[in-house]
Order: C-alpha cells, then structure tokens, then sequence
C-alpha cells in the first residue's frame, strides 16, 4: 500500500520539469520538513533523480521501471486504478487479477507486470510482452451488466485507448474488430476480457506496445514511440489510460460508444 503523502508529494512535483518551492511542497503534501529526507531516500531507489536546493526542488528524471505511486499520482477517478500493484515478471496480469476477484478483490484494482512470461491474447494465442516494452496490465471489474453486453467491456477499453493514444502520436488509431488497436498498419494494442459463471467479476486485460513492439513474421506491429518526437512516460500514460477508462465505464452514456467505434472502424 502506497504512503499516501508520497503520492500527494509527487502530485506536486510532476511532470517532469516542474520546479516548486520546498515550503509550497511541504504545506501541499502535509510532509514534515524532517521527513521529506526519507521520502526522497525512498524515491531515490525508485529511480527518481531530484534537482534539490535549498529552496528549490523538482525532478530530472523518472524511473524506467513502474512505480505505483507514480501512477496512482495521475490517477483522478473514483473506482478505476485507486488500487495499484506492479510486478516486476508474472505469468499473467490476468491470472493474477483472478486470484484477487476471488479472494473478494474490490472493482478498479489493477496490476500491471513489466514483463508476463504466459501473456495470452484470444483463441489462447500468446501474447509477447517485452520486458519494459508497453504496458501489459489488467482491471478487476464487477460490471452489473447482463452477461449478454460484456462485449462491450472490451469496446469501451478500445475507445478509451485510442483517444488517449491519438493525443501522443497526433494521429487516428484505428479499431480492429474485435479486439485489436491498429496504427500505421501494425498492431498497436491488444485486449482480452476472461469471465466464468462462477465468478461474480469480470477480467480486463490490456496489452498496449509502447517503446518498442515484437517483431513477428507476416504479422505487422507497432508502438507508440514509433509516432513521437519524445520518449513517452510510460506512468503517466498509464494513469491516462486508467482515467479515460473510467469516464467512458462509468460516466459516459452508452449511446456514444458506437459513434466513437465507428470513427475508428471505418463502419
């Protein structure tokens, strides 16, 4: 579990580049001017590099890896991604999304792994999940939605990341049907929805490629750093991702979601 100061710290020092005062920070976070020390220690193994003063501080530089409080800094929703776990390697995040739901998990946690040696995509293919390459990550939902519509879990995560992918790239990314995101010409992201009638809860997993894609013979892929200038922040994009996610599940009517399809299939 997250400190919850060090995620309203980094809500004061994020994006990169800013630069705050340490008396603005402190009053921000409701750190103690003792304890910021071992806060940026902590950050400081993370990967966080700092610019510190004695009145100044911002950072230089975030980490490769994921880190939690990292994402959960970007996150602004309600339900979706207020729990965040990160693994370094995992068979599947959707495995591991499975055991919690049923261990009584509550909705919106997500796990995301750096690298999945058992990624799975439909018809049981197997997905390539590069380690640090995107973001392979799964959502634990309770949809009260008939079982019949369940579809429309992977199209509303299908939207969802295109509008934010189309922000970083400047370009429409296309929806494949059923499952499939598509960007100059190569398969940019995949999802897979996993339910049983034994669970009360349903699967979400989200394979979206982002510094580089697999190389897969006859079969084109890409990646979002292919289509900008700049090195994409991998935690930032994750907490985009988990924000928009929750607008279109939870806020946005329905009805909209076969316009915004429609834009992107073609159809």
């Amino acid at each position: 579990m997250c400190d919850p100061r060090e995620i309203k710290l980094l809500r004061q020092l994020l994006p990169v580049g800013t630069v705050i005062t340490l008396r603005e920070l402190l009053e921000q976070a409701g750190i103690g001017s003792d304890e910021l020390p071992v806060y940026l220690a902590d950050l400081r193994q993370c990967g966080f590099i700092f610019r510190h003063t004695e009145e100044v501080i911002g950072i230089v530089k975030e980490p490769e890896s994921l880190v939690p409080a990292m994402i959960l800094a970007g996150v602004q929703t309600n339900t979706i991604g207020r729990e965040v776990w990160v693994f370094r390697e995992t068979s599947s995040t959707n495995d591991r999304a499975r055991q919690a739901g049923v261990a009584g998990a509550g909705e919106g946690l997500v796990i995301f792994a750096e690298k999945q040696t058992g990624g799975r995509g439909t018809h049981g293919r197997k997905w390539i999940s590069l380690e640090g390459g995107g973001l392979w990550f799964s959502i634990l939902l309770r949809a009260r939605i008939p079982a019949a519509q369940w579809p429309l879990l992977v199209q509303i995560a299908a939207v969802a990341c295109a509008e934010v992918v189309e922000k970083w790239v400047k370009r429409t990314v296309q929806i494949r049907p059923p499952n499939d995101l598509m960007l100059g010409g190569g398969k940019l992201a995949g999802f897979l929805l996993e339910t049983s009638n034994t669970w009360d809860f349903q699967v979400l997993g989200i394979g979206l490629n982002v510094r580089s894609a697999p190389v897969i013979d006859g079969y084109p892929t890409a990646a979002v750093e292919q289509f900008t200038r700049n090195q994409v922040s991998r935690a930032i994009l994750a907490s985009e991702l988990l924000n928009h996610f929750e607008e279109w599940y939870l806020k946005r009517p329905l009805a909209e979601l076969s316009s915004a399809l429609e834009r992107r299939t073609g159809t």
